[in-house]
């Protein structure tokens, strides 16, 4: 007898980046371009390390005890004090709660926000934990189409008139896959649409910081008059991943409630935050940051220049100013599967753009390619390698 599980899980969504991983495990030599992992010489191990210590060493009970449930107070002062300062965003009436990783952000908000059978408005490519976290909660994930610049207000408006909208989700700084970014013009008519038709926006900004190019673009949530923007912010690109600390910042209704959902997981571990705290007292982080940028922008142009001189003239290669990704899209006449599983065959490791798409029905016809992890030599070769496979399925 098999046991009636709920519609919500019957459709099984895989990782398709972690297949590429996977599958390049058994390969030598295998260059994977598939993680969105930040790039390992930037990591600041020994003062994580001397941050780690000293947390433990000042007071051990406060690590090894319960905590108070909304997290470290020093961590959300600064982080309020951050978005005030650095993102140009009014303190009051606005609230932090603390995160086990950004990514927890993103089954909270649907899981506050949205009863069964509503709307989530995502790019059609986009961050796919996203997409997931809507449909295994019982909302429906609707794609919205876009441009360069993003997704599309009147193709946004046109969704939201069914009524059932109740959420937006959007990266607006070099978007996770393509990695473009959207102009203020555009998230001030994105907005507008927002307020029209009483939609909140989750404006999730991990990489917000690793600008190498261009002009700083003011985030939503600094321009958010109405209070409906959730900003998520994350401590994973510029200082440790692993201890999976992020937060959201919003306002203080909407935090209320999402904390309340937030306290049936339990509380977050507060040694990671600590550590977090302890690292920015401890760091330069104007300089750190800046050494980010300048390596993922060397790492970037590296890419760029590589594709560029190898791949198919029929290819289309996004360069970004800034995080970690670069987006290659091919003619639509291509078997973009079967291109995929020649380049994993030959040693390198994008993702194909059925990864991200929060429409099964539209997969797309592109590449997401990682420049972040990959050392400076495995770039060179692995481009040359995914340009080669482009001639190949593309011609010259």
């Amino acid at each position: 007898m098999t046991y009636p599980y709920p519609e919500k899980t019957r459709l099984e969504l895989k990782s398709l980046i972690r297949a590429v991983t996977e599958k390049g495990s058994s390969i030598p030599g295998f260059i994977s371009f598939a993680l969105g992992s930040p790039a390992p010489e930037c990591v600041p191990v020994d003062l994580m390390r001397q941050a780690y210590l000293d947390v433990f060493d000042q007071d051990p009970m406060a690590v090894l005890a319960y905590g108070p449930q909304i997290g470290d107070v020093r961590l959300r002062d600064w982080i309020v004090d951050y978005m005030a300062t650095r993102q140009n965003c009014p303190a009051d009436g606005q609230d932090v709660v603390m995160l086990t990783g950004s990514g927890q952000g993103l089954r909270l908000a649907p899981h506050t926000l949205c009863d069964d059978g509503d709307e989530v408005y995502l790019d059609l490519f986009t961050y796919p934990n996203a997409t997931y976290a809507a449909h295994y909660l019982g909302a429906k994930p609707v794609a919205i189409d876009g441009d360069d610049d993003g997704m599309l207000p009147d193709k946004l408006e046109e969704a939201a008139r069914s009524k059932r909208g109740k959420l937006i989700y959007l990266i607006p700084n070099f978007q996770n896959p393509t990695g473009r970014t959207m102009p203020l013009k555009r998230r001030e008519e994105i907005y507008e649409v927002a307020k029209k038709y009483h939609l909140a926006i989750y404006e999730d900004d991990p990489y917000g910081e690793i600008r190498f190019s261009g002009e700083h673009i003011p985030s939503f949530k600094s321009f958010d008059s109405e209070d409906l923007v959730i900003y998520s912010g994350s401590f994973s690109k510029i200082l440790s991943a692993g201890l999976r600390v992020g937060y959201l910042f919003g306002p203080e209704d909407m935090i209320k409630k999402i904390t309340a959902v937030k306290n049936t997981d339990g509380q977050a571990p507060l040694y990671n935050q600590k550590i977090i705290y302890r690292a920015l007292e401890l760091i330069d982080l104007e300089a750190h940051i800046q050494q980010l940028r300048e390596t993922y922008g060397k790492k970037c142009r590296l890419m760029e220049r590589a594709l560029k001189d190898s791949c198919s003239s029929r290819c289309r290669i996004l360069v970004p100013d800034g995080g970690m990704f670069m987006w290659v899209e091919i003619p639509d006449a291509v078997d973009i599967d079967a291109m995929s599983d020649a380049m994993i065959e030959a040693g390198v490791g994008p993702v194909k753009s059925a990864a991200f798409t929060s429409d099964l029905s539209r997969p797309g016809h592109a590449f997401r390619l990682n420049y972040s992890a990959p050392s400076e030599e495995d770039i060179v070769k692995g481009a040359a390698l995914f340009g080669q496979i482009t001639r190949q399925f593309c011609g010259d």
